[in-house]
């Protein structure tokens, strides 16, 4: 995923014949500089659009300057944040793998708002051998002070079985034990889901960049042909 930055420069350079070289290295010097200024934007403009984005994701890009036999200027998204981003920036589907989407459910999130590294394999193994961690216990939310003789936290993995659970999807489930006995419930602390998820466009890459480019590349590109000439031999 990229922006990508170009202009024509027929008129300048037919009214610059004389001076070709100096107009191209105006032209790259400016298309890079104003490429950059898009992607000192960026950062900004995803903590308006998401919520506490990480500095990964708020950092995912790179440029490639422009040259003289290339009037091309691009910011690039690199290849792990794309594959996160495309959707946010273009909208569409995504088709889960055979794993499903991981979706947050009675868990305590990290600070950016996500699942932490981990966790989903701790929980696994969690619901396998029954033996919880107190890091576990905590992003389960269960208070540290439980009462004396309350009843262990359980959890399993898989599919609920039984009248209403006929389309339960997978997931890591917590069993709640009822009061006084009665019946209790399961809450889900990670789904796993196998239906698309579906994104609108979320991220405008064109609305962050065109006033940018607007705004900076004729300065930019007055400026270096005024170096280019005054150094020209």
């Amino acid at each position: 995923m990229k922006i990508t930055i170009s202009h024509n420069i027929s008129e300048v350079a037919r009214a610059l014949a004389a001076a070709p070289k100096q107009v191209q290295y105006a032209t790259a010097v400016a298309l890079t500089k104003t490429a950059a200024k898009v992607r000192e934007a960026i950062p900004a403009a995803m903590d308006k659009t998401f919520d506490r984005p990480t500095a990964f994701t708020r950092n995912g890009t790179y440029l490639i300057a422009a040259r003289r036999d290339d009037l091309t200027a691009q910011v690039v998204f690199k290849d792990i944040q794309s594959k996160y981003l495309r959707l946010q920036a273009e909208g569409g589907a995504y088709q889960p793998k055979a794993g499903g989407i991981r979706l947050p459910g009675n868990i305590v999130l990290n600070a950016f708002g996500n699942i932490p590294r981990g966790l989903i394999n701790r929980l696994k193994a969690a619901a396998q051998n029954g033996h919880l961690s107190a890091a576990i216990v905590k992003r389960l939310g269960v208070a540290k002070d439980r009462r004396k003789g309350a009843a262990p936290i359980q959890l399993f993995y898989g599919v609920p079985q039984g009248r209403g659970w006929e389309n339960a999807p997978v997931a890591i489930w917590r069993r709640i034990p009822g009061a006084s006995g009665g019946p209790g419930k399961l809450v889900p602390v990670i789904v796993f889901s196998d239906k698309p998820a579906r994104y609108s466009r979320r991220l405008d890459m064109a609305a962050i960049a065109m006033p940018i480019v607007a705004a900076n590349f004729q300065r930019e590109f007055d400026a270096a042909l005024r170096t280019s000439l005054a150094t020209a031999r």
